[in-house]
């Protein structure tokens, strides 16, 4: 991805951040996300945080296609689309020995379904609602396939929540030290995410070294947890949101960091949607 993109993608989450908004805690987020009119799928975690709600949203040209209008005044938002360009690797001969995959970006602007006339709806998602207890079983049967598959240890030996790199296993505080079933069960997702990483998973860690505390990677990693948390969760519609004395100090550290690294969300992204995937497996 080249650095315009880059800015341009860190550039829409920090508005939203210095708007009050948490993109990655909000209540369209996974469930209901946005969705492609063409295909009825949803959109990649990066560009459901650059989209912003749970609309079906098609291109000009898809607009045209169903001899729908744009109506007077609408505006369209950029997607982005991670592509490969093969690229041949030669010796000193000029034989070639090896093809190498140049990731590119591809950039789309799509429109919402709602913003056009002669036009509709395709796809019918599910309301949002409260979190019930079939969410909570729902979600706590699929980490413990997960937990199960992996052989990871699920403990409550101290008040602490962290994922342990070198013995592979998960500590949360009894779930009787949380405010709510939703705080326990986010906690719990956050630090499942962290568990996907390890070297023998999805390798987000190599040698399962801890990332010194404040240094990027670090920063990534995090970002990582709280977005794949986040997305999961809302995938079993269990509410994620945090209060607003939480989000304050929340939402200006991670404009700290974002303004520090603009690559970091693009990166965080891309790796939240290979760890849910990895994790629910079949569940999606």
């Amino acid at each position: 991805m080249n650095q315009k993109a880059y800015q341009e993608i860190t550039n829409k989450i920090i508005n939203q951040l210095q708007n009050g908004t948490v993109p990655w805690e909000q209540p369209w987020f996974g469930a209901n996300g946005a969705t492609s009119y063409a295909t009825g799928k949803q959109y990649s975690i990066l560009n459901q945080l650059l989209l912003g709600d749970s609309s079906e949203y098609l291109t000009w040209n898809q607009i045209q296609q169903n001899n729908a209008h744009l109506r007077k005044g609408s505006h369209g938002k950029r997607i982005f689309l991670y592509k490969t360009l093969s690229k041949p690797v030669t010796d000193e001969n000029g034989e070639i020995i090896a093809i190498k995959q140049i990731p590119y970006l591809k950039t789309f602007t799509v429109f919402k379904v709602e913003d056009c006339d002669g036009i509709k709806p395709r796809w019918q998602t599910k309301q949002e609602g409260v979190t019930d207890t079939s969410s909570i079983r729902q979600f706590e049967e699929a980490i413990q396939k997960y937990l199960d598959r992996e052989h990871i240890e699920l403990k409550h030996d101290t008040n602490e929540a962290y994922y342990s790199k070198k013995y592979d296993y998960i500590n949360l505080p009894p779930i009787s030290n949380f405010k709510s079933v939703e705080d326990y069960a986010g906690t719990l997702a956050h630090e499942v995410t962290h568990s996907s990483g390890a070297s023998h998973r999805l390798n987000r860690n190599p040698n399962n070294i801890p990332a010194p505390f404040g240094s990027k990677e670090y920063s990534r990693e995090e970002l990582v947890a709280e977005m794949g948390a986040s997305f999961m969760l809302k995938k079993f519609n269990i509410d994620t949101r945090r209060t607003l004395e939480q989000s304050a100090a929340y939402i200006k550290n991670w404009i700290s960091v974002l303004s520090n690294d603009i690559s970091l969300v693009a990166v965080a992204a891309g790796r939240a949607e290979k760890a849910v995937q990895y994790i629910l497996g079949n569940e999606e």
